[in-house]
C-alpha cells in the first residue's frame, strides 16, 4: 500500500490532482535452484508462484505438486544470456507486469506463460511449467510401438496460416505504456503462401524489451509454420510420455529418421 498527502498549491496544481503512478518490485519468489526467497522475473518462477499460492493462485503444494526438476530447467532457460543486435546482453525470458485476480486462473497464467512462450500441463498429479525453447528429446519410438496405422495432418487451412508477426508490449523506455515492437516478416513464408502478406497480431504484456518481443513473435511464427500433425494408436510403452514431452519418432514407410514431435495430448 501506498499513502500519499499533497498540500494544495493553486500555482503547481492549476489542472488538480496530478496523476500518481509507481514503479514498484512486486512478491518475493522462492528459488529451487538456489533455495533462497528473492525478487525475481524469472517468468518460470512467476507462474510456479502464482500455481502455489494459496492467497490467489491455485494453491499447489510448491515441492509436491510442481515438477521441480522441469521447473529448474525452465527457469535456467529464462535466465539464460542473450545477445543483442546493438550490443550488450539481456535474459532470454522475464516478466513484468500486474496480473488482475478478478480474471479466471487460466486466463492469469496465460498472460505470465505469455512472457517466455511458455505451457503448464498437469500430469500425473504434478504441474509441469515448460518454457519456448528446444528441448532435446530423451524418448525414441518406432513401428515396434504401434497398434495400427498413423494418421497425418500435414498441412494447416488458409485461415490459420500467417507468415509475419505484429504486436505490442509494454515499452520499458515509453514509460511501460503499449507500444508496437519491430514485426517479424519472413520473405520466405511470404513466397510460399504466394507473395501475400498475412499477419498475426499479438500482446505480450509482460515483456518491456523491444528485442525480447521479437524473440517471442519469431517462436510464434516459426512454429505455426510446423504444419505436421500426427496421430497414432500405440502400445503401452507409449505410457513413458507425457503431456509436453518431446519424441523422436523413427517410421521408414513415412521417410522419418528422428523426426521431432512435441506430445500434444493422449488419450
Amino acid at each position: 500500500a501506498a499513502y500519499i498527502r499533497l498540500e494544495y498549491d493553486q500555482d503547481k496544481f492549476p489542472s488538480g490532482i496530478p496523476n500518481i503512478s509507481f514503479l514498484v518490485r512486486g512478491k518475493k519468489l522462492y528459488d529451487p535452484r538456489s533455495a533462497t526467497t528473492a525478487w525475481s522475473a524469472n517468468p518460470a518462477l512467476i507462474a510456479a508462484d502464482y500455481l502455489s499460492s494459496t492467497r490467489y493462485g491455485l494453491g499447489a503444494s510448491f515441492f509436491n505438486e510442481i515438477d521441480q526438476t522441469i521447473l529448474i530447467a525452465a527457469a535456467n532457460i529464462c535466465d539464460e544470456n542473450v545477445n543483442l543486435s546493438g550490443g550488450g546482453t539481456e535474459n532470454r525470458y522475464e516478466a513484468h507486469g500486474v496480473v488482475d485476480t478478478s480474471n479466471t486462473p487460466e486466463q492469469v497464467l496465460n498472460q505470465i506463460l505469455s512472457a517466455m512462450n511458455g505451457t503448464a500441463v498437469y500430469v500425473g498429479g504434478k504441474w509441469k511449467i515448460i518454457s519456448g525453447a528446444y528441448r532435446t528429446p530423451t524418448l525414441t519410438f518406432d513401428e515396434n510401438d504401434l497398434t495400427g496405422g498413423i494418421r497425418v495432418q500435414s498441412l494447416l487451412s488458409r485461415r490459420d496460416t500467417f507468415n509475419c508477426v505484429k504486436g505490442v508490449f509494454s515499452s520499458r523506455v515509453d514509460n511501460y505504456i503499449a507500444t508496437d515492437f519491430p514485426p517479424i516478416i519472413s520473405n520466405t513464408f511470404i513466397a510460399q503462401d504466394s507473395g501475400e502478406k498475412v499477419f498475426k497480431s499479438i500482446e505480450l504484456t509482460m515483456t518491456t524489451s523491444a528485442a525480447m518481443a521479437q524473440r517471442l513473435a519469431k517462436i510464434e511464427l516459426l512454429r505455426s509454420r510446423q504444419q505436421i500433425a500426427v496421430s497414432m494408436p500405440m502400445k503401452l510403452s507409449a505410457l513413458q510420455m507425457t503431456v509436453g514431452d518431446v519424441v523422436y519418432i523413427n517410421n521408414t514407410r513415412m521417410g522419418w529418421t528422428n523426426k521431432t514431435f512435441e506430445v500434444i495430448s493422449l488419450n
